[in-house]
């Protein structure tokens, strides 16, 4: 286990992936965990990774890594 637990509020699983929102191009990003915890980024476990979702008309960019 890495220490790091995922962000979503009630969830006690093991953080897999970080999601990153860029506002300004109305864009998320989820990749593999980063090295570091990031006051900016939200650190998710694998279930919540596969359930993101984001507001209508934005893109989500998907780290091929995560994909199994």
């Amino acid at each position: 286990m890495n220490g790091r637990l995922c962000s979503k509020v009630g969830c006690a699983r093991e953080a897999v992936a970080t999601l990153t929102y860029d506002y300004g191009d109305q864009m998320a990003a989820l990749g593999p965990l980063g090295l570091a915890d990031h006051p900016h980024a939200h650190d998710l476990c694998a279930q919540h990774a596969d359930r993101l979702s984001v507001p209508a008309g934005w893109l989500v960019v998907r780290h091929e890594a995560l994909r199994a």
